[in-house]
């Protein structure tokens, strides 16, 4: 049996400010480490005296392996860095929304579109994924220490039949997956977690809960996007609160020629298990609308 563990680094002032980030090579803001100093004292990482330890390179990976585990002996693989977001590195949507060249980025095949100077998403991940199955193929337990887009591209490779698109396979900030392989099956878990265990998650305070989970079967427009789980359709978030977010919705979804966002491939605010990671982003919804109005206050 094999056990590899991918961890994502901790908070980067480009995170604290909602910047593209993949080629900058940041080290993680104040806040960033004392998130972490929390998580390493609540325990849940793994034993990895036994393991092969490899990060990206990249002073944000370096300085969480670290802060969660000390000074111990790894090595560095920069294919294993995040995506090259080239000319949009270190800016965000309210700076780009307008931009010609970050709409077309967006527009259409987005997973396969390059933004001038970086790569695409599809790059990354073919890339990614071939530095990842040459490192598990040899002996012994493994941790990588590396970055959310990586992370999202190993476990949706590895995971097809969860059927989880990028967006919810990458885990928040000094968080990650473990993965047990033994001969032709493979589990994963999520770190940390209690112990070495594989205990049961416990379960969210909404799962089950009336209020979480509305179904208009009536609407003319039932079921409004392509769905093999009709019955598990949620009507609750019928016109997405995300939608405000732009591109930090977290979303499957493109903007149009006019920088119009097309949400119809996106099916998070419409899945059932989804009602708590719609609330979660209820913070940025307000950091928005508090910037908002004060840029109204000031133009009065």
């Amino acid at each position: 049996m094999k056990n590899i563990y991918l961890l994502r680094h901790g908070r980067t002032d480009a995170n604290d400010r909602h910047l593209y980030c993949g080629a900058t090579d940041l080290p993680l803001s104040p806040g960033g480490r004392e998130a972490l100093e929390e998580l390493r004292r609540n325990g849940g990482y793994p034993t990895i005296d036994r393991c092969r330890v490899i990060t990206s390179g990249m002073r944000r990976t370096e300085e969480t392996l670290s802060a969660l585990f000390g000074a111990i002996e790894h090595a560095a693989e920069p294919a294993l860095r995040e995506v090259d977001f080239g000319a949009f590195e270190m800016r965000g949507y309210e700076e780009l929304q307008h931009d010609p060249a970050y709409r077309a980025w967006c527009g259409g095949d987005n997973r396969r579109n390059v933004p001038p100077g970086g790569e695409s998403g599809a790059a990354m991940e073919e890339r990614v994924l071939r530095s990842f199955r040459a490192l598990a193929e040899q002996e012994g337990d493994l941790l990588l220490v590396i970055h959310g887009g990586p992370i999202s591209a190993v476990m949706a490779a590895l995971f097809p039949e969860e059927e989880k698109n990028l967006y919810e396979w990458q885990p928040r900030h000094g968080t990650g997956y473990g993965i047990r392989l033994d001969g032709d099956k493979k589990t994963w878990y999520p770190i940390p977690m209690g112990g070495e265990k594989m205990a049961e998650k416990k379960k969210p305070y909404w799962e089950g809960k009336h209020f979480a989970f509305f179904q208009n079967r009536e609407c003319e427009y039932f079921p409004c996007h392509k769905t093999d789980k009709p019955e598990d359709f949620n009507c609750l978030f019928c016109y997405c609160p995300l939608y405000a977010l732009g591109d930090r919705c977290g979303g499957n979804f493109r903007f149009s020629e006019k920088g119009v966002k097309d949400c119809t491939n996106c099916m998070i605010p419409h899945v059932r298990e989804n009602y708590g990671r719609i609330l979660e982003k209820y913070p940025l919804i307000g950091e928005l609308a508090s910037r908002r109005s004060g840029e109204e206050k000031k133009k009065d």
